[in-house]
């Protein structure tokens, strides 16, 4: 699929023109003349539309027209853009049209956000999750071949960005879709090294002697009652030399979990494939910023493993040593993310990351508060915490800043060692950034992502189709150009 930008006067023989349609049902300039009749016919026949609604009909010359509700003018923002094109897609997801062009509409966020989210959304329309279906016909997609954008200018580096992080976000939700017997630790770190191969950045795989060598005891906690052996997923991206990193990524890879010992009820357990999503965005987004080349240096850490119970798992009541050092006292087994995540903050410390992002399905808490809409942001300073949420807003990801005060660091106090990994239900999702604040040094920059709540969607989305959603990866990938120097 190739993108390119031309004026409306550039283009002729296309299969599908796409135009918005706003509140004050102005047309986009340039329209040939038999498509805006077309599409004014279409207009007075729609009225107001409701935001991402579709309509189709023939011309004469132009081919098929989609017209898509835009909502209200002057609200249009990147995100609306990115559903506005994704809308499109999928209303031509059984359809042999291989052009499309779309009316890029610009006002208000710019030609360079405009074409990037246009961008962005064709890729997130073009991803399925019924992959293991045998029967070929309910797998199908378009199949596109050029996507035009109609806009006056120069955004040839908005559209690769666009490819990128679509593609990205693509990429992590494909591997959070896989069933946990066709993604095992293994097999994760097996795409890891296919993605950084194609990226041309490095890729380091640190077996179970490796991390008991290196004092992971937290990390290798979990994973005693699987037959599965643990991956630490290390990969290295060098864009301006030197030693250390700038930014650093951490992500929660539990491939599959049942909740050990502490066992989570048998309903929609089989959705705990997808707790290694925040393991996904990260080695997704490096990928992405080793295709854009910013000059700054990244590492991303996924420690990896299936939390199942069996005669080694974790028994509630067991002391591990963490690789910083701290005693951890394991009262639920089914608070196992927050166990993993602390070896691979220390570890990204001790790789010299001046700025650590962690991404995790954390804690139900999170969805219970915030629903389906925002990820939890938590961290510390709080000048870092607001960069992050303004440069996830900028990128299309929704993150509401939370509290993280020294009532939840004390909470996070085990009797018996230095802290506990459960702390009781209220203000659960605060207790569990508590407990990673704890592996976080004096002079770290760290931002805590909680996507327990955004991670999945029962239900197409005007911006993506069911299924994992991918979030976090275009965040991740912002703030790496956000601080290359």
């Amino acid at each position: 699929m190739k993108f390119r930008a031309a004026r409306p006067s550039e283009v002729s023989g296309i299969d599908v023109i796409v135009v918005p349609l706003f509140d004050d049902k102005v047309l986009p300039k340039g329209l040939p003349r038999a498509t805006r009749a077309i599409v004014e016919r279409m207009a007075d026949e729609v009225g107001s539309a409701r935001l991402y609604t579709v309509h189709t009909h023939f011309g004469e010359k132009a081919g098929r027209v989609v017209l898509v509700g835009a909502g209200k003018r002057k609200e249009y923002e990147p995100v609306r853009a990115r559903g506005f094109a994704s809308a499109a897609v999928k209303s031509l997801w059984c359809s042999n049209a291989r052009t499309v062009a779309f009316f890029a509409e610009s006002e208000g966020i710019g030609i360079e956000r405009a074409a990037q989210a246009t961008v962005e959304g064709v890729h997130f329309a073009m991803w399925r999750p019924e992959t293991h279906r045998s029967r070929p016909e309910e797998r199908r997609l378009p199949k596109l071949d050029t996507v035009t954008l109609l806009i006056d200018g120069d955004v040839r580096r908005a559209i690769t960005r666009g490819e990128v992080a679509g593609r990205a976000v693509n990429t992590a939700r494909r591997l959070a879709n896989e069933p946990a017997n066709k993604m095992t630790p293994t097999m994760f770190a097996a795409e890891a090294r296919e993605l950084a191969r194609a990226a041309g950045i490095e890729c380091e795989v640190l077996d179970r002697k490796k991390c008991e060598a290196l004092g992971m005891h937290s990390f290798l906690s979990v994973a005693q009652g699987s037959h599965q052996p643990p991956q630490l997923v290390v990969m290295r991206y060098k864009g301006r030399g030197g030693k250390g990193y700038d930014l650093a990524f951490v992500g929660k890879g539990i491939t599959f979990d049942s909740g050990g010992i502490s066992l989570k009820p048998a309903l929609d357990m089989h959705q705990m494939k997808a707790d290694m999503t925040g393991a996904a965005s990260v080695v997704a987004a490096i990928a992405a910023v080793g295709e854009l080349r910013p000059r700054i240096n990244v590492i991303a850490i996924a420690p990896c493993t299936e939390n199942l119970p069996g005669g080694g798992a974790t028994k509630p009541g067991d002391v591990f040593t963490s690789m910083s050092g701290k005693t951890v006292e394991v009262i639920n087994t089914d608070a196992e993310g927050r166990l993993v995540l602390i070896d691979g903050i220390t570890f990204a410390q001790r790789e010299g990351a001046k700025r650590v992002i962690d991404v995790a399905t954390l804690t139900g808490a999170i969805a219970v508060a915030l629903g389906p809409v925002f990820t939890g942001l938590f961290g510390r300073p709080d000048e870092f915490v607001e960069v992050v949420r303004h440069t996830g807003k900028e990128a299309g990801d929704r993150l509401w800043a939370m509290p993280l005060t020294d009532e939840y660091r004390d909470a996070v106090r085990s009797d018996i060692a230095d802290i506990t990994n459960s702390a009781g239900r209220d203000g659960g999702a605060i207790k569990a950034a508590a407990f990673l604040d704890a592996a976080v040094e004096s002079g770290t920059e760290w931002a805590h992502l909680d996507i327990a709540g955004t991670d999945w969607s029962d239900k197409d989305r005007s911006e993506s189709p069911k299924g994992p959603q991918g979030p976090a990866v275009r965040t991740l990938i912002a703030l790496a150009e956000r601080f290359a120097v």
